[in-house]
């Protein structure tokens, strides 16, 4: 008995300390036109692709009615947790922001736009 109650205690030590290392959950930043110029790219004062940052993008263009948006959601979310410090995921909202959207050709919604270290 005594045995299975240390083996017991072990197990739950250790299960509670793996959980205790995860990363927690980084928020994804919901981007406007001035937080994008600072973050990301700053469309006013060059034409071309000219991002701040040495990190890959990823933007995810939603809307807040768009159903589909809300089940990527929780993806993209993940991808931000697994890939933390080496990616970062941005949203902007399509209907607050169409001057961005307009920028990517963005039509439709979802569209997931993946801007690597080298700006393409």
């Amino acid at each position: 008995m005594r045995k299975l109650f240390n083996t017991l205690l072990i197990s739950i030590l250790l299960s509670a300390s793996a959980f205790s290392q995860q990363k927690a959950d980084v928020k994804i930043v919901e981007l406007n036109a001035a937080a994008f110029k600072q973050k990301v790219w700053n469309f006013d004062k060059s034409k071309t692709m000219n991002r701040v940052g040495n990190l890959p993008i990823i933007i995810d263009f939603h809307a807040t009615w768009c159903r589909p948006c809300k089940m990527l959601a929780p993806h993209l979310q993940a991808i931000q947790n697994k890939y933390q410090g080496k990616l970062i995921v941005y949203k902007v909202d399509v209907d607050q922001e169409p001057e961005i959207a307009k920028l990517f050709g963005v039509e439709a919604m979802p569209t997931i736009i993946f801007i690597n270290a080298k700006n393409s």
